[in-house]
């Protein structure tokens, strides 16, 4: 038929989009099973929607890169923690919802055999379950996953920002650790800046 549309389609691929409640935070309970330990954090996203990260209370920030995400987990699909105790000090009566609800498991994995889990718990289920929607849509978002050179660049530098010394300047050791297979080029482009060179490994 003259009028049939061709078989192959332009797929609108659409950039990440980080909602105001991802970007601004909220508060979670971190728990590991294999530590027995339990952390009040602040999840957050940042506004290019690159990483999750979540800060404690000494202000000490951990981050994940969420093209390493692949699934994202609450409800029936998580598994509580084995742990009398650790499930005790999780399940508060403060709390609303049931435990399994307000979990929240981010699967990670940078290959097919390193496969891991991080844990956290919401105050409340529906907070649960739009932290779990959100965060999924922005690792599956196929555009994080074939970034070209600016936004490549601009992921860099987010990732340097989010750490920060207790000063708030970006640690030249971070950089070394960012760019480790050229460390000669670092210190000669810091020098050129006239930045510190420093301790760059």
């Amino acid at each position: 038929m003259a009028s049939a549309q061709p078989g192959v389609h332009a797929l609108k691929l659409q950039p990440p989009c980080v909602s105001h409640t991802l970007r601004n935070g909220s508060n979670f309970i971190k728990w590991d099973e294999d530590l027995s330990t339990v952390t009040p954090v602040t999840l957050h996203v940042d506004p290019h929607g690159f990483y999750l990260f979540w800060t404690d209370q000494n202000k000490d920030t951990e981050l994940l890169d969420l093209t390493f995400v692949k699934d994202v987990r609450t409800g029936r699909s998580t598994k509580p923690p084995k742990e009398a105790k650790l499930r005790e000090l999780l399940d508060v009566g403060n709390l609303v919802g049931r435990l399994e609800n307000r979990m929240v498991t981010v699967v990670t994995a940078s290959d097919l055999v390193n496969v891991g889990q991080l844990n956290f718990i919401a105050s409340q289920e529906d907070e649960a379950k739009l932290w779990c929607e959100e965060l999924f849509s922005l690792a599956t978002n196929l555009l994080s996953h074939n970034l070209n050179r600016d936004h490549s660049l601009l992921k860099a530098y987010v990732k340097l920002t989010l750490q920060p010394n207790a000063e708030g300047k970006i640690p030249v050791k971070n950089i070394g650790r960012l760019f480790s297979s050229d460390r000669k080029r670092i210190e000669n482009a810091l020098e050129s800046c006239k930045l510190p060179n420093g301790r760059v490994s």
